[in-house]
């Protein structure tokens, strides 16, 4: 660099002053609208979880009354442990929503920082939505840029390793931090980023934990530059960045793509009708579709044979004595063959078919061995952005029926509708409170961007 030439400004610090500057009032009303779905899919699945044998025990380590941040059916924990113990339910039931783009699930670590965060802050509804909103953009900017497949083969959890730094942002905007201060909080962020998926090798609990690790650091990163402490500057692009230590093949210059408030990445959040890893949507829908139209049962079925993407096999497939024989609600919600054989079944894979008393049934025992799942290679021409799949059902007189889905149901291309939206919180949410007072959080999200004070919100929970 030459004598007096100005310093390239890092990731960093240009991202730090696109949201710095950013006119929040000039976001469009089709984005603030869907961060209201956004917020009222994570609630669903938050209070629908808050309960949960998993959830109880990360409330009994971590309460901790003295605090002003409500925790979901549980009383007050300062805001770190909130957001803590909100992610990890939140993530429970596997309902919770999804982005190939950020590679992974953006509310459970984003809206549990921000939640608990703009409780502390006294904030608005409306600065809750922003907070999310740009929130969800910086979480998929690093998503783009470190290829999310390569992050799993590494045995990373991009919900954690790249909801972190989305999360720091969330947290940031609703403390009113500067552009430096922002910087630094995702260097710092970065120093916590972690969070590993050998959980899907034994169906441990531990990816529940992943997210809430992520809102939680992304909160004390945020806490600690308000006060001046640094993080590194190239702590993206660096040598040691964070781009060169989670995966291979990086497309760092991503991050920087539409910095003119034209995209929001919260717009690519694919809401979930089916209480399983997505992997396992596209092959659920098209069992469905054949069972509805062909009006089959079980009983008319020899076999199933499904045909995955490569990015599913790591996660619903192997290994295969596992999902063959989940032991646990953990194993059965990365199971492929326990999900479509819950299609088939019931008519659904609903949180409702994920219970010990369905797993170790004898009737889903005997059909699950019917599933076979297959790698042709054809699905992996979608990838990385489309995780479709393909289902041909062999009925015991000889007919052959086969659907293909391309985009499941709720993605963004195949979208729920705002009724379905609506009826699957209120199904989440009275499995642990009342249907009146599920209705009172669904109002209240309805018109949260004309609250004065989210605690209006948070009184509910």
């Amino acid at each position: 660099m030459r004598e007096g030439a100005k310093p390239v400004p890092s990731y960093s610090e240009q991202l730090s002053e696109y949201y710095f500057n950013i006119n929040t009032k000039r976001i469009p009303q089709e984005v603030l609208d869907y961060s209201k779905l956004v917020i009222l899919d994570y609630l669903g699945c938050a209070i629908g979880g808050a309960d949960v044998d998993t959830t109880k025990q990360v409330k009994q380590i971590f309460m901790d009354r003295s605090g002003e941040c409500t925790v979901f059916n549980g009383g007050k924990a300062p805001v770190e442990r909130a957001a803590f113990i909100n992610g990890a339910a939140s993530h429970a039931l596997e309902m919770d929503d999804a982005s190939f783009f950020a590679g992974g699930h953006p509310a459970v670590v984003i809206i549990s920082a921000a939640l608990a965060m703009a409780e502390k802050q006294n904030s608005s509804g409306r600065e809750l939505m922003e907070a999310v909103i740009l929130g969800y953009d910086m979480m998929t900017r690093v998503g783009r840029g470190v290829v999310p497949d390569h992050c799993f083969d590494r045995g990373w959890h991009p919900t954690a390793t790249n909801g972190i730094f989305g999360a720091a942002l969330a947290s940031a905007m609703l403390m009113k931090l500067d552009a430096k201060q922002m910087a630094n909080a995702w260097g710092i962020a970065y120093g916590f980023a972690s969070g590993n998926l050998e959980c899907y090798a034994d169906a441990s609990m531990t990816k529940r934990l992943n997210p809430a690790n992520a809102a939680q650091g992304g909160i004390n990163a945020a806490r600690l530059a308000s006060v001046g402490y640094s993080g590194p500057r190239w702590c993206f692009e660096g040598r040691h960045g964070y781009f060169t230590a989670f995966t291979d093949d990086p497309t760092p210059e991503r991050m920087l793509e539409n910095m003119d408030y034209s995209y929001y990445g919260i717009m690519n959040a694919a809401f979930k009708p089916h209480a399983c890893c997505r992997y396992n949507h596209a092959p659920v829908d098209s069992t469905l579709r054949i069972i509805r139209e062909h009006e089959l049962t079980a009983d008319d079925i020899e076999k199933v044979v499904v045909d995955i993407c490569s990015m599913a096999v790591r996660a619903v497939v192997e290994p295969r004595e596992l999902k063959y024989s989940p032991e646990n609600i953990a194993g059965a919600q990365f199971s492929l063959p326990y999900a479509v054989s819950c299609a088939v079944l019931y008519g659904n894979a609903s949180v409702r078919q994920y219970t010990q008393e369905k797993i170790q049934s004898r009737e889903v025992r005997d059909f699950i061995r019917k599933v076979e799942m297959i790698h042709s290679g054809e699905m992996d021409r979608y990838l990385p952005d489309i995780i479709a799949a393909s289902a041909e059902i062999h009925t015991k007189d000889g007919r052959v029926f086969k659907e293909f889905t391309k985009f499941a149901k709720g993605d963004p291309e195949n979208p729920m509708t705002d009724e379905e939206c609506r009826d699957k919180f209120m199904a989440l949410a009275t499995m642990s409170v009342n249907e009146k007072r599920a209705w009172e959080i669904y109002d209240t999200v309805m018109k949260l961007d004309k609250l004065g004070d989210v605690h209006e919100l948070t009184r509910l929970f």
